[in-house]
Parts: C-alpha cells; structure tokens; sequence
C-alpha cells in the first residue's frame, strides 16, 4: 500500500467538477518550521450537537507550539502558543479574500530566549471546479526573538512571504499541497548588523472525518556578516483516531462491554544541518523535537449482537451501529439482504460524516422548494441523507432525473462510490490496467478505475477462487464490512504515508 503515495499526491490534483466541502485545511502549524499540537478531532457527541462539525472544521484557535530557531547558528528551542485567527474564509463565492492572523508567544527551554511574532496574511482565493487556490501575501509582521541575550528585531520592509496551496475537495478527504517562499532580515541588537533568513518549502496534507495530517519541508539559508549555515527542517503534525472494544470487567453488569473512541495529536520536527557555521562548528547537524502526544476518549455503546453472533460481518456491524452509522435495532438487521442505494447512500453520508441539511416541512415559505429527484419523497427517512450526498457531489440520480431510491446496489457501485468520496480514482495509470481478479472483465468500464484503485489500495480482494462479483447485489453486511475497510483505512493509512514518509524523506 506504501507505493501509491506519490500517485495520490499526483492524483489531488486532477480537476473534477463536484461541489466543494469545507474542511480544515493548512496553518494549524503556522508557516516558519515549527510544530503545534494540531486541531483536535471531534466526538461524536460533539458532532451531534453541533452538525456544522461534520466537513467544516475552521483552523482559527489557540495552540500548544514548538520551534527551534537558527538566528545564532546554533539551534534555540521555543515552547510558547500559536494563535490562530481567521477572516470569513472561503464562502460560496467564486472568489474572494480574507485575512489569516499568527501570532506565537513563546518562552525559553534554558537561558535567556524568548520570541513574539505577529504575522498577518492577506489570502486571495478563487475555485476551479472542486479544487480552491489560496495565495497568501504577508502584509503585516513584526517580530522580536530574543536567544541568549542577543535581540533579533525584524526589518518588515526587506522582508516578505509568501505561501500558495491547491486544495482537493472531495465528499470524504480534502487533500492539498503548497509551496512556501520568504525572506526575513533582522537587525542584531541596537546595530545596524543584520542576518537574513531565506526559506522555500513545499506542504503537503489531507484532512478527513477520521484523521488528518500535514506535513511541510522547509529549505534555509542563515546568513550573517561573517557565517552562513544551511538546513531543512521538516515539521509534522498527524491526528488519528482508533475504535476498541472493551469487555466490562471484573464481571459483566448490565452490558458485556462497549467501544472506546480514542483520538490522538502527535507532532514532530525533524531537522538537518548541511551548512555548519564556523563559530558553531560543535553543534549536532541533525535533530529533532516533538510535542507530548495527546489524546482524548470517548465512550461508546456496543450493541447486543447475540442475534449475528459467528456472522463474518459481526464485528463490522457492532462498530457501524456504535458510531450511529447503522441506525435502530441490531434485530431488525437483516444481514442477507440486498441493500439498496437509498440505504448505502444514508449509511455512507453517516460514515463520511458529511452535514446533513435540515428539512423543514412544506408550508407556506418553502411550498416551491426545487426537487432534486422526483423520486425521493421527503417523507423518506433517507431523504435528507440523499440530498446532502447529492450536494457534496458523492451520488447522483440516474439518466431518467429519479435516484431509484429502492433499487438494489451493485457490489460494483457501492466500491466506485467509497473510491470517489475519497477522491483516490486517480491512484491507478492510464489506460486503466486489467486488474488481478479472475473475472476482471466483468467490471463495467464505467466502475474499472474505481475498482483497480480499491485493488491497489488493498480495501478489496477476490474471494477464494478469485472472483469479487462486481455485478452481484451487495448484501446489508457486505456493505457493513465495506464501509468499516474504508473507514479504517482513513482512521491509519494514509497518515502513516504521509507523516512517516514525508517527514523522513530529505528533499
């Protein structure tokens, strides 16, 4: 699974004309090498209180933030906060502007250290089908950074910086990468001695319902009247989320166990020197910190599945049910039986943790509201599900307008839907390669890419001879255990890409 990272980089960054989905995106790290302890995910409970939470996290906050600094040419740590403030953002306007505020107020780890820096980023935005371009200019920034008694006074007119990042809208991931470029020179104490710091990086990163990531490669050039130094430091910060189950012990009470949702922040700066400066000729050329790691839990039910017990899917299914996936009662789960794309659909806009409109009831104001498919009643339970899907470009109805609400879903279809809410149809080559699979030809072409990059991603295999059936109706469990891969493989996989091969790669 490791050798697709770089295709999915690749991937994010082909066009597709779906609606765009608000996710978190760049700047929970701030921009100068250093590392925070990164945005929290939600609990469920929370995303039940509060639906804005499902897609639109903001990055404005208040964060734990680390950074080592380089101005003396030996390597300063500072423990401080990072302040995070953000304008409006990105509205449904085709383009716009809006300010994004950093300020990092940090103090010594041992002598006399300190630093304050308050830079504010003007971004100009605009959108390409469901892709975003964000420019950043910095146009207000002051910075005092005091190591070991000697004061570094930032000279804002010789300096400058700026950062552009693409962003990859998908129902499910938002994927983005950037590049970074600036300049700064600051005065040493009251002369008029100067050193000028220059920068490029590249950023990589993805935010999803069940994990995220960031991760960004910064060249330096350190430049004094009378030494010059050189390094790259590479700064991550991953956030995962994992489901266990837990037996109630010494003895079961009222319930034999439940699940516990643990969500985890864990940040790293790996840094090597490749210019040593003379006077600091002593100094490690490589390094690295990190912020403790956090983690927060949440409890939640695991139901009664005495009904399924020995069932393939038993597991699957308890974990869909705890985390309000499947809803109603485990007894009237009816495994074997076909599911249809209303329920798919209702099941995987729960598991992507997309928002969900609010459906007011016909009256006076609304008697007008357009129908998306005249099929779908809003008295439907799945209605709201189907239009929220719809709106975040993860189904569509069929060439006659209607969803077919009732009709069954293909083995097929449900994989092509999973792959494109992920936004990963792209990981395989074109022409799309004949797949493993002993009845590979039976894939329709409008499924192929779909499936050969399932296949690649390992979240699906042929069954004992061979074949996967793709035309077959998948089943109520099948779907179960379908949907639980893809959520795992959101929960781990692709942060250990990204973080474990991002930040260990030397650029």
């Amino acid at each position: 699974m490791r050798n697709f990272i770089k295709k999915v980089i690749c991937a994010t960054l082909v066009i597709s004309m779906t609606p765009v989905t608000v996710f978190a995106g760049a700047g929970t790290m701030g921009f100068f090498g250093g590392i925070s302890e990164g945005l929290r995910m939600p609990t469920i409970t929370a995303r039940l209180l509060d639906p804005a939470l499902n897609g639109r996290r903001n990055v404005a906050g208040e964060y734990e933030y680390s950074e080592m600094v380089f101005l003396s040419g030996e390597p300063s740590r500072f423990d401080g906060i990072l302040l995070v403030a953000q304008g409006a953002g990105v509205t449904a306007a085709p383009y716009g502007t809006f300010a994004v505020t950093n300020t990092v107020v940090a103090g010594p780890t041992t002598g006399d250290t300190e630093i304050f820096r308050d830079i504010v980023y003007t971004v100009q935005w605009r959108r390409e089908g469901n892709q975003v371009i964000k420019n950043y200019n910095a146009t207000d920034w002051a910075e005092v950074i005091l190591v070991d008694g000697t004061l570094f006074t930032l000279d804002f007119d010789q300096s400058f910086f700026v950062i552009s990042i693409i962003e990859d809208h998908n129902p499910g991931i938002m994927f983005y990468r950037g590049l970074l470029s600036k300049r700064a020179v600051y005065f040493i104490g009251d002369t008029d001695e100067t050193v000028v710091v220059e920068a490029t990086g590249h950023i990589y990163g993805f935010d999803s319902p069940y994990s995220s990531t960031e991760t960004q490669s910064l060249d330096v050039w350190v430049m004094a009247a009378d030494w010059q130094m050189s390094y790259q430091i590479r700064p991550s910060v991953s956030v995962t989320t994992s489901l266990m189950y837990q037996a109630t012990t010494p003895t079961a009470i009222s319930f034999a166990g439940n699940y516990m949702h643990l969500m985890s922040n864990h940040s790293v700066a790996a840094y090597d020197i490749f210019v040593v400066p003379q006077p600091a000729h002593f100094i490690p050329t490589s390094g690295s910190f990190n912020i403790q790691t956090h983690t927060t839990h949440e409890m939640l039910p695991a139901s009664d599945m005495s009904i399924l017990q020995g069932h393939f899917a038993e597991q699957d299914i308890s974990r869909l049910f705890a985390q309000q996936i499947l809803s109603g009662s485990v007894a009237h789960f009816v495994p074997n039986q076909a599911m249809t794309r209303g329920e798919f659909t209702q099941a995987l806009v729960r598991a992507l943790r997309i928002e969900v409109p609010i459906i007011q009831p016909l009256g006076i104001f609304n008697r007008t509201q357009r129908i998306v498919f005249p099929d779908v009643l809003r008295e439907r339970p799945e209605y709201a599900y189907i239009i929220a899907g719809h709106n975040a470009g993860l189904v569509h109805g069929r060439v006659d307008g209607n969803f077919h609400i009732d009709v069954p879903i293909s083995r097929e279809e449900a994989v092509a839907t999973l792959i494109r809410g992920l936004g990963l149809e792209n990981v395989v080559p074109n022409p799309i390669p004949i797949t493993s699979l002993n009845d590979s030809l039976q894939i329709s072409g409008w499924a192929a890419r779909e499936m050969a990059a399932a296949l690649e991603l390992g979240l699906i295999a042929g069954d004992a001879n061979g074949n996967f059936r793709p035309r077959d109706l998948i089943t109520k469990s099948e779907a179960a255990a379908l949907i639980n891969r893809f959520i795992d493989y959101m929960r781990e996989d692709l942060v250990r890409d990204y973080s474990e091969r991002m930040v260990n790669f030397v650029w």
